[in-house]
Parts: C-alpha cells; sequence; structure tokens
C-alpha cells in the first residue's frame, strides 16, 4: 500500500508504506470533579488533529542510490502548510496533514526505514460539491458523517435591498442596496461576506444571523427575496 502527499505518490521514490490510522482522534472533552459530587461534570469539547503514523521502507541498489534518494523524500516530505494525503485505500476521500517532529532513518547496507506521523485536521474529506438553486431553493445532499460549512454565491439578476438564506429557521441576513451584476459571497465556515469581492461584514444583520452547517443527509435552502438572483451553494462533506 502506498500513499499520495503533496500531489506525489510514495511509489515515486520506490517506498512501500503501512499506514497505521487511529479510528478517532482525540478530543478536547473536560471533565470537571466537584467536592461532595458524584462522578464528574463534563463539558464537551471539539475533536483533536488526526495523527496518521506511517512505517516507510526503501531499498536502492546502491549506497550512491540510497544518500540521493534520502534526500528526495525528505524534500518531498517537508512543507511549510499542511498538504492533501490520500490513502490508497481511500481513493475517495483526503485528509489536510503536514508531518510532525524529528524524523530518524535506519539504515542497513542499503535497507531503509522510517516513520513519519502527518499531522492531520480531524476530518477526512471528499472532493467539493456545488449545486445550483432552482426557483430560489435547492437541496444539498451532505453524504458525509459530519456536519460542513456552505458557501453561497450568488449574481443579482435584479434590484434588490437584502438577500436571506434560510435553512429551516436559521438564516444569514445581507442588507444591501443590490444592482443587477453584483455578487454576494457568503461562506459559512469562515464567516467571511463579500459583495463584489470585498470585505462587507458591515452588511451583515449580525443580531439575527446564524452562521449554519449542513447536516448529515439533504438540506433544503431557500432565498429571498425571490427572482432577484442566481445562486450556487458549495460544500466538502467531511468524516469523522
Amino acid at each position: 500500500m502506498g500513499l499520495t502527499f503533496n500531489g506525489i505518490h510514495s511509489s515515486t521514490f520506490g517506498l512501500g508504506a503501512k499506514v497505521l490510522r487511529p479510528l478517532l482522534p482525540g478530543n478536547t472533552d473536560n471533565y470537571i470533579d466537584i467536592p461532595g459530587h458524584a462522578g464528574s461534570i463534563l463539558y464537551p469539547g471539539k475533536p483533536k488533529d488526526r495523527p496518521i503514523p506511517v512505517e516507510f521502507g526503501f531499498m536502492p541498489g546502491s549506497k550512491d542510490l540510497f544518500r540521493a534518494k534520502v534526500w528526495e523524500i525528505s524534500d518531498w516530505l517537508y512543507t511549510e502548510e499542511r498538504k492533501a494525503l490520500v490513502i490508497d485505500d481511500e481513493p475517495g476521500k483526503y485528509y489536510m496533514g503536514k508531518v510532525e517532529g524529528q524524523i530518524d532513518l535506519e539504515q542497513v547496507f542499503i535497507l531503509g526505514k522510517f516513520t513519519a506521523v502527518f499531522r492531520c485536521e480531524p476530518f477526512a474529506y471528499d472532493n467539493q460539491v456545488t449545486t445550483n438553486f432552482a426557483n430560489d431553493t435547492v437541496t444539498c445532499a451532505n453524504v458525509g458523517t459530519r456536519p460542513t460549512p456552505v458557501i453561497i454565491d450568488a449574481t443579482f439578476t435584479g434590484a434588490a435591498t437584502e438577500f436571506k438564506v434560510l435553512l429551516g429557521t436559521d438564516y444569514i441576513r445581507v442588507v444591501n442596496n443590490f444592482a443587477i451584476n453584483d455578487t454576494l459571497h457568503i461562506d459559512t465556515g469562515t464567516g467571511a461576506v463579500l459583495i463584489n469581492g470585498l470585505r462587507a461584514m458591515d452588511k451583515l444583520d449580525w443580531q439575527s444571523s446564524q452562521y449554519f452547517e449542513l447536516d448529515v443527509g439533504n438540506n433544503i435552502l431557500a432565498i429571498t427575496p425571490a427572482g432577484v438572483c442566481t445562486a450556487t451553494t458549495k460544500h466538502v462533506p467531511r468524516w469523522l
């Protein structure tokens, strides 16, 4: 088995790989013991980063090739930011990770072995899904196992003094004098609101708006006022 990291497969370097994945990452739960109280009080937290240790092995044809291969591998594994990690037995999913800590190399003649720990975000991800609104409504299917943020992009075909997108009883409302061809971008993950590509947080009705996430399964979103824009949603399914 192998893996692809930062767009390059481990077989490029003649590496064999054994991937050790935790079933669940840790979490930031907090338990408080109170004198005179039976048991503890739980303050639920969120998932921690997911460490993925990988045992690598390689065997070039000579000592000279061995050292050259070591430099290639170290250059491949070093990144300044988290990059996509795809494991061969999960071709439809990817993790976002970065190698953590020092890597020690064990060499026996021309046989090399080492373990690299990829510190990844808690979730596994799939490709981004784009869905178009029709008649100011859309059904977004979240096929993952966890709720996920959503991006709403709208282009105005008529004038409007506000834009509201609803998911059940939650909604996001932006108050602005929209004109034809104006664009609006809302990201419920980052909280960004952009009008014509420029930050417009002052246009957000922050007292009433709720940055919702898509639940697992089908989610019906609706836009008001009706008939003033074309719009799409984008989301990335995720698994824990």
